[in-house]
């Protein structure tokens, strides 16, 4: 589980998610992680050319929601593009709502499934951030 990684900084767990969205970058350096609260957790990965977020959380009321999370992250004026995942999975068949007790479904519901993989129980999603490569040389 993604999660693992506050225990292991297991750079795999970070592979593998970004594989679930594009292929996986010839490089990809860590700039920050963050334990948001001890269900969402945030990691800021640069490839050489682009700033990444990637965000897991169990429960994720909408995708305004995620953005907001990040943007306090990120300087301020940067904008974000969801990525779409390469498997699209329903909402109702997702584990993170299937194993709830009780979960309300995403107010953009349908969107959500497009850019929401997951990783045990918790959705994860993937941001690409205006920020400029220069920044970070």
């Amino acid at each position: 589980m993604l999660r693992d990684y506050k225990y292991n900084e297991n750079w795999r767990l970070l592979d593998f998610a970004f594989e679930q969205f594009m292929p996986l970058p010839s490089r990809l350096s860590l700039v920050g992680f963050s334990e948001l609260t001890p269900d969402s957790f945030l990691w800021k990965v640069f490839d050489g050319q682009t700033m990444y977020y990637l965000y897991a959380e169990d429960y994720v009321p909408s995708l305004e929601h995620i953005k907001e999370q990040v943007a306090f992250f990120a300087p301020r004026g940067t904008t974000f593009e969801f990525l779409k995942v390469k498997k699209q999975i329903a909402f109702e068949d997702s584990i993170p709502n299937r194993f709830a007790d009780v979960y309300r479904p995403p107010a953009d519901e349908y969107e959500f499934s497009e850019y929401a993989t997951q990783s045990g129980f918790d959705f994860v999603f993937l941001l690409q951030s205006s920020e400029a490569p220069e920044d970070y040389a």
